[in-house]
């Protein structure tokens, strides 16, 4: 026969103050883990397609430049 246990004091812990943390942590690592990725899939797509707009951006609003001399307003001389 085991031998009784007497009852904690009032007021003491019976369960360890780290007990169940590590799911928490575990959780927040993970969580952390995918937010860090996900910010790195947007900058490297975004880098990627961004690129290209920016450049057929500047090259269209380059060309749309008209000089005073090459306009043809349709008059003679």
């Amino acid at each position: 026969m085991a031998p009784a246990t007497t009852p904690p004091l009032p007021g003491s812990m019976t369960v360890p103050p780290w007990f169940g943390w590590q799911d928490v942590i575990v959780v927040v690592v993970v969580m952390a883990a995918v937010g860090v990725a996900y910010f790195l899939v947007a900058a490297a797509r975004s880098s990627a397609g961004g690129r290209s707009e920016w450049q057929a951006y500047l090259e269209a609003r380059s060309s749309r430049q008209v000089r005073p001399a090459d306009h043809d307003d349709g008059s003679a001389g």
